[in-house]
């Protein structure tokens, strides 16, 4: 038997007992520290191509893959408790999820949370700030309350705060701890707004599932900012002119818009496949609806993003 095929196939039984280890709950590591040792790879070519004996080799491949099975075990669990780790969790910051160690206790259990902000008649314009870290967000439907929020999982909690300047309103909803890595969490969070302001929407999503149904609302502006991986809009006419604007590295951006509204689409994003049906190319980029000239509502969406499917349905 060739010396090589004893190399490898000792490799490769060493990474399977590794991820069976894992699956069992007996080591733990995550996925950044996997990738961090893709330079072993490099290693263990090098050592199959050594022209020294086939024992030799066999040896310093176990060393290899046991120092691999230490960091992994020893390293990849103080990325949960340790401050040498800080740096690269700020690092993850930017991709809006990071590690708590005070929030571990909330991943045992589901929990639900529900906050609100009281609804005064003077107000007339509000801006709803939220921070969708991961999971499922749904608005879909009216309150007496300015804003009611009620959300399930184990996956965070959520702080709610309002500033007020004369008859506009900022409604800011933020998580309070956020958990880096979290292997089976659970989020889902209902939105319910009141019909009367003229609402401004702006989203920072993480790997999130949003579906908003703003038909209820008079809306100005939605604001997507992030890595959603599926965004849906339903949007009504209660006003003459709303913008959207995304930017994100969604998959699925589905958006619905009445016939009755003028609609512009301008995307400069990298389109694997886009459905827009009822509008007329007027350039490269460049897409309108027939009424566009003549109707009295008018919506604006703009498109920035690597977005692999772009689905515009007129109801």
């Amino acid at each position: 038997m060739k010396s090589k095929n004893v190399f490898w196939g000792i490799i490769l039984i060493s990474i399977g007992l590794l991820f069976v280890l894992r699956n069992f709950g007996y080591i733990h590591f995550g996925w950044y520290s996997l990738r961090q040792l893709w330079p072993v790879i490099l290693v263990l070519l090098g050592i199959s191509l050594l022209p020294i004996n086939g024992a030799v080799r066999v040896v310093l491949a176990f060393l290899i893959v046991g120092f691999s099975i230490w960091f992994l075990a020893g390293n990849g669990l103080q990325q949960y408790n340790s401050n040498s780790w800080r740096d690269f969790f700020r690092h993850d910051h930017r991709q809006g999820l990071y590690h708590d160690p005070d929030a571990q206790d909330q991943l045992m259990e589901d929990f639900d949370q529900y906050l609100s902000e009281g609804y005064q008649a003077d107000i007339r314009n509000a801006v709803l700030d939220l921070d969708a870290v991961a999971g499922e967000f749904i608005l879909d439907g009216v309150s007496d309350d300015l804003l009611s929020f009620q959300r399930e999982g184990n996956f965070g909690n959520y702080n709610l705060i309002a500033n007020r300047a004369g008859s506009a309103v900022v409604l800011r909803l933020t998580m309070q701890q956020r958990i880096r890595r979290v292997d089976n969490f659970r989020n889902r969070a209902s939105i319910t707004l009141h019909p009367d302001p003229l609402w401004d929407f702006k989203i920072d999503a993480g790997a999130a599932k949003i579906d908003f149904d703003l038909t209820p609302f008079k809306v100005d502006n939605v604001d997507i900012d992030g890595g959603a991986s599926q965004i849906t809009l339903t949007l009504g006419n209660r006003y003459s002119l709303s913008r959207v604007s995304i930017d994100a590295g969604a998959t699925d951006v589905t958006i619905r818009v009445p016939t009755t509204s003028g609609c512009q689409v301008k995307t400069n994003a990298f389109l694997s496949n886009k459905d827009l049906e009822g509008f007329e190319k007027q350039e490269k980029g460049l897409y309108l609806t027939e009424n566009y000239d003549t109707a009295a509502e008018h919506i604006e969406i703009a498109i920035d993003a690597a977005v692999s499917n772009l689905k515009i349905i007129r109801y």
